[in-house]
């Protein structure tokens, strides 16, 4: 248990700090395809991934398939906010739970051998007719077992959905109340709850009846090994008996509690590859070279970034329930999106570009295809140091983008970008400690009352 308890603490740490490194690419579910030969297993296992991946898409209907364009691979599925929370919470509880009981797992088979030889003294072979039993039923609650694992990987996905919606509509509560989208969501989230709920029944009458059986087969092969006794010409000696049907109590409590115990370590070997597929994700890289012996402060060339897809944790549904689109609305959507963006991009009048210092809409052009995420392409200027610069544009050209890829946010597909100097990011929107104002202001530095 003591192990369990630092367990949780650790992973929870582990995961918080993974959750700041985490590259935008693996948080929308996408992987870096990999030029050159793979290795025998890393084949293997993109075969065996990609099988996955289409029995999933044929039960949602979904098309799953390697993005080489994007140079992105996966199903989509991503690393939310909402499933980094749900690993910090439910998952390390389930490896803490599981420390506690799994050594039941090597010690109860050892009781039950210990058992079975002082049976086999007591009332001779007719002990192995009330042990066939036990052996006949193993079998059959290993069967069960797989079934319980085969389940919850399927709740799991479920509570992801549920716990990312949730934390979804919290975040953007002021939009979901402005719009009148309560019921639509709250009609949603309760969809995946009762999912979530049946899912959980079924795995609990599965447990609930291993539990039953285990329960019961200590008496039924104590029946059977006395009546099989009594049959073999032995008389029923009340030291025999007696002794014997206290071995076969004994097995009561190793017999009871393995289900239970391997149930639970089933649930946290779950929980334990799920948080290391996320501790193995790929992390953020700074595509900005640092020399602080450049000329300027900032220089691109020929520079391409791009956004990443969104992460998708429910294919069946996409927004709130209504009305469905025909083709013809998404193709006229997409066409009215194409145009707004074009619009943008074109080239501003000569004070606009003056005033916007090196970076102009024809140095930052922008492209949305259908299904793509936000580029900035073809990239071209530099910001010499000691120099005041202010990027204007139409809304939609690619102005915060621009910032976002000096910052780093954004993923370098092309070009080179070289810094001369350390860079400072100041959102519009800042983030309050809560703390006093001069705890904000200082954020963690020492005071300096002179400066």
């Amino acid at each position: 248990m003591l192990v369990g308890g630092q367990s949780r603490a650790v992973l929870i740490s582990v995961i918080f700090e993974k959750a700041m490194k985490i590259s935008g690419r693996a948080k929308a579910g996408g992987k870096e395809i990999k030029e050159g030969p793979e290795t025998e297993q890393e084949h293997i296992n993109h075969v065996k991934d990609s099988k996955e991946a289409h029995k999933e898409a044929k039960k949602s209907g979904a098309k799953v398939q390697p993005d080489s364009g994007r140079g992105v691979s996966g199903d989509g599925t991503g690393w939310a906010n909402g499933r980094v929370v749900n690993l910090m919470s439910v998952d390390t509880y389930r490896v803490d739970q599981a420390s506690g009981l799994f050594h039941m797992i090597w010690t109860a088979p050892i009781a039950l051998c210990v058992t079975l030889a002082l049976l086999l003294v007591n009332l001779s072979y007719s002990a192995l007719a009330g042990f066939g039993l036990l052996v006949i039923g193993l079998p059959v609650l290993t069967k069960a077992v797989k079934v319980l694992f085969a389940r919850r990987k399927k709740i799991n996905k479920i509570t992801d959905q549920r716990v990312s919606l949730t934390q979804e509509i919290l975040q953007a509560v002021r939009f979901v109340k402005f719009f009148g989208w309560e019921s639509a969501f709250l009609q949603r989230l309760n969809d995946i709850r009762k999912r979530e709920i049946h899912a959980i029944q079924i795995l609990l009458a599965i447990r609930n009846a291993i539990n039953a059986v285990s329960m019961s087969m200590p008496i039924f092969a104590a029946m059977l090994a006395f009546i099989t006794y009594s049959l073999t010409s032995h008389s029923l000696n009340p030291a025999h008996v007696f002794s014997s049907l206290a071995l076969f109590n004994s097995l009561r409590m190793p017999l009871n509690l393995l289900p239970l115990v391997i149930g639970q370590v089933i649930d946290a070997w779950s929980s334990v590859y799920r948080i290391q597929e996320y501790l193995l994700s790929e992390e953020q890289a700074d595509d900005g070279k640092i020399d602080s012996d450049a000329k300027n402060a900032v220089e691109m060339d020929h520079a391409d970034f791009t956004w990443e897809r969104t992460a998708t944790q429910d294919p069946d549904h996409v927004g709130p329930p209504g009305k469905k689109q025909t083709k013809t609305e998404i193709k006229d959507e997409k066409k009215a999106q194409k145009q707004s963006i074009k619009d943008a991009a074109k080239p501003k009048s000569s004070t606009d570009k003056e005033n916007s210092g090196k970076t102009t809409p024809d140095d930052t052009s922008t492209l949305l295809e259908d299904g793509d995420p936000f580029k900035l392409q073809n990239m071209n200027f530099s910001i010499g140091r000691n120099e005041l610069v202010a990027v204007i544009g139409g809304v939609g050209s690619g102005k915060s983008s621009l910032l976002a890829a000096l910052a780093g946010d954004m993923r370098k597909t092309r070009g080179e970008m070289t810094l001369g100097a350390s860079r400072a990011f100041c959102p519009q929107y800042a983030w309050i400690q809560n703390a006093t104002v001069r705890e904000n202001i200082l954020f963690g530095k020492d005071m300096d009352r002179s400066w």
